[in-house]
Parts: C-alpha cells; structure tokens; sequence
C-alpha cells in the first residue's frame, strides 16, 4: 500500500461550489478529509466552507497564479496535500462557424486552462509528497456530438494533458486521472434539463435511461481521492450512462 495511506486526507477542491463541486466536498468532509475550498462565487463558498468546516478562498481558476498560491496555501497550512480536484468548467453548444473568437477562448480558459493551471500547482506543490489530482473532462470529448466543437476540444484536449502529466510525474508518486461524465444535473447545465422534451432528447442518449446526478460524480472522483487506491493512474473514468460508448437496443 502507498505510503499516503499513512498521512491524512488533506483536499484542495476548485469549483466547490458548484453541482459536482459540492457534492465531493460534502463526500469527502463525510469520511474525515481536511479541505481547502476555491471558487470564483466567495457568498457560495462561504457558505459551503462553514457547514463542513473548512478553509477556502474565492478565485478565477483562469488564472495560473491564483490557483497555485491557493495550492501552496492549502499546503502550508496542513504540512501537505493528499489531493487535488479541478470542477471549474463552462459548457458551450454551438458548431465551429457560429463560435466566436471570445467563446471559443473563454471555453478554453475556463476548462483546459484552469486544468493546466490546476497540474502545474499540482507538480510544484505536491512532487516530494506524491499524491492524486483528478480532473474532468467529458463524454463529448470520447465521441463525437453534433454542435459540441469548442467544448469537445477543451475536453479532449484535458485527456490529452492527464496522461501526459501521469507520465510525468509517475516517479513521484503523484497520480493523475480524469472523470469523463454524461449530462449532470447542475445548475450549469439546467437549460438543458429543464425543459422536459430536450430533457428526454438528453435522456434518450444515455443508455441507462437517466442523466446524472452530482453524487454519481462525485463518488468516483472521491474513490480516486482516497489513498488506498494509488495504484491508479493515466485512466479516463466514463461516468456517462453509457453516453459514449454504448448504443442501447431500441425498446420495443
């Protein structure tokens, strides 16, 4: 067993905010981890910050030095960091000729960028200690969606920069993986939900017959969190419904 099951659980979690955010916050306070909060929405966080007791502070994950000094923070305070998760994201659906030069960088900014600023704490903060930083990308990402150009990029591109920092940082002991989900329940999301014939559309997609909720995330993130599973690393979690990769039959 890796020598992080002998430290305890001390989390940074980005986006906590929000729907899949705050679900793993509430997984993780529940079993005895230490957290250190980050979202842009301070009124939110504080909020969630004092109903599980933790630390946290308000942030543009876009911005690499926010999110490092967040990290270093969260490390000198309790000596180190078993974890790391990045829940910042944005959404966007729209085909490549009607996405203008703005969207296209602020979908960028908001997923792959906050990603990589997310790794790259990650590798300064945590090398000499080893731990495990999850990401999430998205079943748009490992299939191919009408309308999803910008958002599919961002997405994939995460995969891409997963593997490669696994690859990295191996020899550390520090882990990278990424969750991939359907469509989530969220706030972020609600438009596409909460109409009842684009809902069913949506629904129609997913082979188990339901989109997700947050804690369908949020457990897997939590599972790939925990010390005593470090033996995992460079993998993409489909956590879809079977989104991506499976074509139910009809029903009859």
């Amino acid at each position: 067993m890796s020598s992080e099951a002998n430290r305890p659980e001390v989390n940074v979690v980005l986006g906590a905010s929000g729907g899949i955010g705050s679900a793993l916050c509430r997984r993780l306070a529940a079993r005895g981890s230490r957290l250190w909060l980050g979202a842009r929405h301070a009124d939110r966080l504080a909020d969630l910050a004092a109903e599980l007791g933790a630390e946290w502070s308000a942030l543009d994950a876009t911005d690499p030095a926010a999110v490092e000094k967040l990290v270093q923070d969260a490390a000198a305070a309790h000596g180190h960091l078993t974890g790391i998760t990045n829940c910042v994201g944005s959404i966007l659906l729209k085909p490549a000729h009607r996405t203008s030069d703005d969207e296209w960088n602020a979908t960028l900014g908001a997923n792959l960028g906050s990603a990589f600023a997310t790794v790259r704490a990650a590798a300064k903060t945590m090398r000499q200690t080893g731990g495990s930083v999850v990401l999430i990308s998205s079943g748009a990402a490992l299939t191919g969606f009408p309308n999803h150009e910008a958002i599919a990029a961002a997405k994939a591109g995460i995969v891409g920069l997963m593997r490669a920092a696994a690859a990295s940082y191996a020899s550390s002991g520090l882990r990278f993986n990424a969750v991939a989900p359907g469509l989530v329940r969220t706030e972020m999301t609600r438009a596409l939900w909460s109409n009842e014939s684009a809902a069913a559309g949506s629904q129609a997609l997913h082979a188990l017959g339901r989109l997700g909720e947050p804690d369908d995330v949020a457990s897997i993130i939590a599972w790939l969190l925990d010390p005593s599973n470090a033996w995992v690393t460079g993998q993409v979690f489909g956590v879809d419904g079977g989104l991506a990769h499976v074509r139910p039959r009809p029903k009859r």
